[in-house]
């Protein structure tokens, strides 16, 4: 695969346009090919929170986190086409991996996690709370990834945590107690469940969404908020 690196910058400069400015190139070829769907690339976009939202959360309001956050799954599909489209304009095929074909397994999984491309893009690691931690904004982001056969030029992947391993603010801090105690960091392929427990998960954030908002949504990202590298990276 002969290497197109113009088309990298063409792709950050279309999304930058968008007001997307964290863009990723994943090398997915260590996957099985049904897995990436004989795709041999994807590109992660990712939208961020505010600053001012992650406070918030910290300090027990999660009004304005759920004002940004009930916009971006549309508006992250919108970006996956309008990458996608682009490709496909080029001559290359490209698939948006929008919403509808993103399915979930009882366990809260899918085949091709958006988290999975991240790391194979570089662009950061997986914390003790199963999120993807980035230099940019921590935690404090949402993504969708568009799978395709154009040439680009990819990250090195991240492959173990970056966490101190006697960091445990968001074990702590997580009302649903998801993280599992004694078990050991991430490092690719580890299995999700050795490590987090995401049905626990997932029950505290409804509660806590019920609770805060008055919504049936699974949202809380207290271990968003308060991890040190989402704190660090926002400056709070």
């Amino acid at each position: 695969m002969k290497i197109n690196m113009s088309l990298n910058n063409e792709i950050i400069e279309l999304m930058r346009q968008e007001n997307c400015n964290i863009v990723g190139f994943a090398d997915l070829r260590c996957l099985p090919k049904e897995t990436r769907q004989n795709f041999d690339c994807g590109i992660l976009l990712a939208l961020t929170y505010s600053k001012e939202a992650m406070q918030n959360i910290k300090n027990g309001d999660m009004n304005l986190y759920y004002k940004e956050w009930k916009p971006y799954p549309k508006r992250l599909d919108e970006l996956a086409v309008i990458t996608a489209d682009y490709l496909i304009e080029k001559g290359y095929k490209a698939l948006a991996k929008v919403q509808p074909s993103v399915v979930q397994d009882e366990d809260f999984r899918t085949v091709l996690p958006h988290k999975t491309i991240a790391t194979l893009a570089g662009l950061g690691w997986i914390n003790k709370c199963a999120m993807l931690v980035t230099d940019e904004v921590g935690s404090a982001l949402r993504l969708t990834v568009v799978l395709t056969n154009a040439p680009l030029e990819c990250g090195t992947p991240v492959t173990k945590s970056l966490c101190p391993p006697s960091c445990s603010i968001c074990m702590d801090i997580c009302p649903g107690k998801a993280p599992l105690p004694h078990s050991n960091l991430w490092e690719a392929g580890i299995d999700r469940n050795e490590f987090f427990n995401a049905h626990a998960c997932h029950r505290a954030a409804r509660a806590r969404a019920k609770e805060l908002l008055g919504i049936e949504e699974t949202l809380c990202s207290l271990c968003v908020a308060n991890c040190p590298f989402t704190r660090k990276a926002l400056g709070y």
